[in-house]
């Protein structure tokens, strides 16, 4: 009977290591970070736009979004589980942990502040996890050679030297007179 006593000791021993080892017993999302590291991006209307975030493995089950504002009036850009645009994809498809996406051919009305969002999944929804600081975005209308190359803006130009000219004209006309 001494070696089932002995063992048993042991066997609580190893029981009570198994069941404090890492992740044994962990909680799901215990260490995750969701990284967004731009702060502000300028981007040019028509470019593409590219807005990182990444995360780390340990999430709790639920999809990565990128949102534009916070609060009641955000709208959601990208979502992980739905087609919602042609102009946002991923960088990396199929990827779990690089949530960065492309905005093509970009607008003056993107301009905003973007928040890529993780949430956990709920029984009847979709809660908050875990979301990042935001990258403001600053869209550009019009930059030095852009200018140079509008058609409008040659016309209008056009314009207002015939304009001058004719003022000129009239007055060395009445000058003369």
């Amino acid at each position: 009977m001494a070696p089932v006593t002995q063992a048993l000791p042991l066997a609580c021993l190893l029981l009570l290591l198994l069941c404090s080892a890492p992740g044994a017993d962990a909680q799901a999302g215990q260490g995750f970070e969701l990284q967004q590291p731009q702060k502000e991006v300028f981007v040019r209307v028509g470019e593409t736009l590219t807005l990182s975030c990444t995360v780390t493995a340990g999430g709790p089950p639920g999809p990565v979004k990128w949102l534009k504002g916070w609060g009641s009036g955000s709208e959601t850009i990208y979502d992980q589980k739905r087609f919602l645009s042609s102009r946002v994809t991923r960088a990396v498809n199929e990827s779990n942990i690089d949530f960065t996406i492309l905005i093509r051919d970009v607008h003056p009305e993107d301009a905003g502040t973007y928040y890529c969002v993780k949430f956990q999944k709920a029984p009847t929804s979709e809660e908050l996890y875990q979301r990042g600081k935001g990258t403001e975005v600053v869209v550009v209308l019009v930059q030095g050679a852009h200018l140079l190359s509008s058609p409008g803006l040659w016309l209008g130009m056009l314009l207002e030297k015939a304009i001058v000219g004719l003022v000129l004209f009239f007055l060395f006309k009445r000058w003369q007179a």
